[in-house]
């Protein structure tokens, strides 16, 4: 029994990222996974444990050993990849179908990617493919949204006339693929499944051959591309906590040192991740009045995002009046034109209060959910405080806050993008 050896088999267990076996004499009964497998494998343990299938699988076990990882990442694979082979008794007995996850892709042209806990061979005659089973859904999701930056996937099951994360770099369909298009979507499918089979050193080691090989074709675009694919994916694999403890991973965010009240209003996902539509009014005494969208993700503003309005119903310099005109205006193309997580606003009380009031109306008629519903930021010039609608009062953050740095930022752009439309207007209206 290993219960009466845990001290020894604790103190050799290192503080790497890695998988872990528990041994029914020749037979392997469970495969887990760690970040860090020291600390894992004491929480089977520890004294007055209330799991009791823990409890159960440690009374059984005769014997336990580890394998370590160069990051979660690969721990992740390795794992789902032993539990399709071995089917150890306690990951099948003691699972719950709807605990684990598989990878799905579709059989189509540009092939889909999604995730679901029961895999169907076809779905409206659609053929399908798995890859699983994964125990993790949340670091199965990071590890996806990472694999997405290197190789862009389609998850829309039509193919929209303006898709944001085509236009973000994310998706590498349009709505009118080339032939070329469709290639580098189904490369970079094969890419991720071969991946997520475990097959990471024989991807580069073809990846690295193919940038050799344009390279000495003089195709520098291509051979740089594949350069940046390959640097990628050494990067997250050699990032021991890339998908590892959250807390550790937010240790040093942004989002450190916020009142608790606003922490709770904003996006719950990485700042890097924030859609952001910022909005300002250019007009003065009234006249050719603009309103401006711009759109960030995080810090980097989305410029094909970008939106200009020329105020069509107010008249007189009512900044409140033409800030509801140009959300409703907006709201309007909610189909074409994704909503963000922020609807940013230059202004305070009084301009926040009116797009609020735009957005509830909005949502009433369309019978939106109010979770999809953006968030709604104000933030005034003079003293750079942000009004939220939760909050009667507005937060004044110190002036080198990260993320008043960057609400500040995208506020800017949009009062330089509403001012350049607001004169280029006023200078037709004075040459006619």
């Amino acid at each position: 029994m290993i219960k009466e050896n845990a001290d020894k088999i604790l103190k050799k267990a290192p503080t790497e990222p890695g998988v872990y076996f528990f041994w029914d004499k020749n037979t392997i009964i469970y495969v887990g996974k760690a970040t860090n497998l020291k600390s894992r494998l004491r929480s089977y343990f520890n004294t007055g444990n209330s799991d009791s299938r823990k409890v159960t699988l440690v009374e059984r076990a005769t014997r336990l050993t580890w394998q370590t990882t160069i990051s979660p990442i690969e721990a992740l694979i390795i794992e789902a990849k032993l539990i399709k082979q071995h089917k150890p008794y306690y990951n099948v007995s003691l699972r719950d179908d709807k605990q684990y996850f598989y990878v799905g892709f579709t059989e189509e042209t540009c092939p889909r990617i999604f995730l679901t806990h029961q895999p169907a061979k076809t779905n409206n005659k659609i053929e399908m493919e798995y890859i699983g089973p994964f125990t993790d859904g949340a670091a199965l999701k990071r590890t996806l949204k990472l694999l997405r930056k290197i190789f862009p996937y389609r998850t829309h099951k039509d193919m929209p006339k303006n898709c944001l994360w085509y236009t973000l770099g994310l998706c590498p369909i349009p709505e009118k693929p080339t032939s070329e298009e469709i290639k580098n979507c189904q490369n970079n499918i094969e890419a991720i499944k071969r991946i997520l089979q475990g097959e990471i050193k024989r991807l580069v080691k073809n990846l690295k051959k193919e940038m050799l090989g344009y390279a000495k074709l003089e195709n520098f675009e291509k051979a740089v591309k594949l350069r940046d694919q390959i640097n990628g994916l050494e990067n997250i694999y050699a990032h021991k906590k890339i998908i590892g403890d959250q807390t550790h991973e937010h240790k040093n965010s942004p989002l450190n040192g916020l009142p608790e009240s606003l922490l709770e209003y904003l996006p719950k996902k990485d700042v890097s991740e924030w859609l952001i539509e910022g909005y300002d009014i250019s007009n003065i005494q009234g006249g050719s009045a603009t309103g401006s969208l711009v759109s960030f993700m995080g810090k980097k503003p989305i410029k094909a995002l970008y939106k200009k309005f020329r105020i069509k119903t107010v008249e007189g310099a009512n900044d409140v009046a033409m800030h509801k005109e140009v959300m409703g205006r907006r709201l309007t193309h909610y189909k074409e034109w994704p909503l963000p997580d922020i609807f940013l606003i230059d202004g305070g009380r009084p301009q926040v209060n009116a797009v609020n009031n735009t957005l509830l109306e909005w949502q009433k008629l369309y019978d939106i959910p109010f979770k999809k519903m953006p968030i709604i930021i104000g933030l005034a010039k003079r003293q750079e405080e942000l009004y939220i609608t939760t909050e009667k009062k507005p937060y004044a953050l110190s002036h080198n806050n990260p993320i008043l740095l960057m609400f500040m930022h995208a506020r800017d752009e949009s009062h330089r993008f509403a001012k350049s439309y607001h004169h280029k207007l006023r200078s037709k209206t004075e040459s006619a």
